[in-house]
């Protein structure tokens, strides 16, 4: 019996019986008074019909205790509670063995003896759906139950008594054999919630592990693009101050090749990273209040003059049912419009591009904006269609050879189009051009606080001064910090370096400046960290500098956490000469210098 105990202590087990066996509890005490007085037994056998009785009904209630109870008594003590259940159980079959036995000794083969048995075996077929999920309890009470008055028959003079010991014998066979049936099926049941429950089980596991991954490449994705931006913002940002000086005509050929691989490599990184945050979830739509017009004609002068001399001529259209100003993300938008128009451009040398927009307005109050860039280049396959869309794929791989490019555009392309709400596909014939599909939804106009992101390219000669800053720098990478303090004095301002946060707030407790450039991620103290003690003592002490973030970090995380902690504009690295023009001539000086 030891060796079973594991199985009977089961919980699961352990819960069918005590849900199944809870309705029966009183039952043997029930069917007990009821026979008794409907046969006059208790005026026969008293004594035992009383004490059969009283074991029913603290029989009842312990079974009832059990029952109700399972959830605190069988974790405290599992054994001692398949033991209370297990002897309560036999102790009502045996009890009932006996008071059928009686009936027959006190009244033979007559009609109070047929009430007992028909009693009896509703009992037991109720006892197979109540105790069949475990065999070592449902065998003995059908075998006591059954087989006591099986026994006191076979001792009855006259082939009655056999007679109907042998059609009791066979039936009780029938109620173990049905048993048996039901505990398979209930092993069966257990075993299927058991692979559920595991499987559940693997499934929270893994998912708590793709989480974790998710998180760590998330970490990887910040630090990598902070660590390759870094430096090229380093390249581009040196490379347009030695352009900005007297050079020879070949000294500027070459720098103009570098800051032209620079700009190649940063597209090729930021395209990689978008790409990779897209995979992961991490990459945000961030609507803004946008004059879709503005945007689709400043997406195109910008492509346009970035690709240089002899292009084919690139014609837009925004329909004049389009709303001017819409609630959308005008980044993703504007770098949708601009990786297909490189697409375009790329394959196309006759004839001309066009970018046609429209909206259709939906049932909800949405905007679905739809648009098409057409090219009449050299197509592409029909059999071809699908693939361009793969990750790093063309529709020939001679046309890596021929046409330059990671074939990471499009893919990228698809996955913002999907995140816009919206989808992307393409229509083409080999030979004479393509046309490229997208839609993306936009919402009514909203007030939405906007922020300078840079996703263009900008460099500058020469710079009117029309007032000289103060400004602290705050950058612990060598290159970075002497471009922006050469860029900044060449613009006439007065600049101060500090190399971590720490430093950083130093000098800004010492010194009022105008404008603090707030690097993020520095050894010691953090821009974030030193951005927030600076606005603490701000605080106590009255006063507001503005503090701008200039950080290689360019995800909407990084965005929102550096708005967050107090700065109040953001730029990212490679710096955009423009978009700092623009952020210094919004900043107060306290010394002003006329023009």
């Amino acid at each position: 019996m030891t060796a079973g105990l594991s199985a009977l202590n089961d919980i699961r087990t352990a819960r069918i019986l005590s849900r199944r066996g809870a309705p029966g509890s009183f039952a043997y005490l029930g069917f007990t008074l009821l026979v008794g007085l409907l046969t006059s037994i208790w005026e026969y056998q008293p004594y035992l019909w009383t004490g059969i009785l009283a074991i029913h009904l603290a029989g009842g209630l312990l079974r009832n205790r059990l029952s109700r109870k399972f959830e605190a008594l069988y974790p405290e003590n599992p054994g001692r509670w398949y033991w209370q259940f297990w002897g309560t159980t036999l102790t009502f079959s045996v009890t009932w063995g006996l008071f059928v036995a009686s009936i027959l000794v006190s009244f033979g083969m007559g009609w109070e003896l047929i009430l007992g048995l028909l009693v009896t075996t509703g009992l037991a077929s109720g006892g197979i759906t109540a105790m069949s999920a475990d065999s070592r309890v449902i065998f003995p009470a059908l075998g006591t139950s059954v087989g006591i008055p099986i026994l006191a028959m076979f001792l009855l003079p006259g082939s009655e008594g056999y007679q109907l010991a042998s059609i009791l014998v066979l039936y009780l066979g029938y109620l173990i054999a049905a048993s048996r049936i039901q505990n398979r099926q209930i092993i069966r049941q257990i075993q299927s919630s058991d692979l559920l429950e595991k499987q559940a089980v693997e499934l929270i596991e893994a998912k708590r592990e793709a989480e974790t991954a998710s998180h760590a490449k998330s970490l990887f994705l910040a630090n990598i693009s902070h660590e390759i931006r870094t430096p090229i913002h380093g390249i581009i940002g040196m490379t347009d101050l030695v352009l900005a000086t007297d050079l020879t005509d070949e000294q500027r050929g070459h720098l103009e090749i570098c800051q032209d691989s620079g700009g190649s490599l940063l597209g090729l990184v930021t395209d990689i990273l978008d790409f990779s945050r897209t995979e992961t979830g991490e990459l945000d739509i961030l609507p803004q209040e946008v004059n879709l017009r503005s945007l689709v004609s400043a997406t195109v002068d910008f492509t346009v003059q970035k690709a240089g001399e002899g292009q084919i001529p690139v014609k837009w259209l925004v329909d004049n049912m389009m709303p001017e100003r819409v609630l959308i993300d005008p980044q993703r938008l504007g770098q949708i419009l601009k990786n297909l128009l490189n697409n375009a451009m790329k394959f196309t040398k006759d004839g001309e591009i066009q970018i046609l927009m429209k909206g259709r307005p939906e049932s909800d109050g949405t905007l679905d904006i739809c648009c098409e860039v057409r090219d009449t280049g050299i197509g592409i396959p029909a059999d071809k269609i699908q693939s361009i869309f793969d990750l790093f794929s063309q529709a020939d791989n001679s046309f890596v050879r021929q046409y330059a490019g990671a074939g990471l555009g499009l893919a990228l392309t698809r996955k913002l189009v999907e995140l816009m709400g919206g989808k992307l596909w393409v229509e083409s014939e080999e030979g004479r051009g393509s046309t490229f599909h997208f839609n993306v939804r936009a919402r009514a106009v909203g007030e939405v606080r906007s922020v300078r992101v840079a996703s263009t390219s900008d460099s500058t000669n020469k710079v009117e001064v029309e007032k000289n800053l103060d400004i602290l720098v705050v950058e612990d990478n060598l290159v970075n910090s002497r471009f922006v303090m050469s860029l900044l004095q060449k613009m006439g301002h007065t600049v101060s370096l500090a190399v971590n946060g720490r430093l950083g707030f130093e000098a800004a407790r010492d010194k009022d400046f105008d404008l603090v450039l707030m690097d993020v991620q520095m050894p010691e103290m953090d821009g974030l960290q030193a951005t927030q003690a600076i606005r603490e003592l701000e605080a106590k002490e009255g006063g507001h500098v503005p503090i701008v973030a200039l950080t290689a970090h360019s995800s909407a995380e990084d965005r929102e956490r550096c708005l967050v902690s107090g700065m109040d504009d953001y730029l990212t690295k490679p710096l955009k000469v423009q978009l700092l023009k623009e952020i210094l001539k919004d900043t107060p000086s306290r010394v002003s210098i006329p023009v």
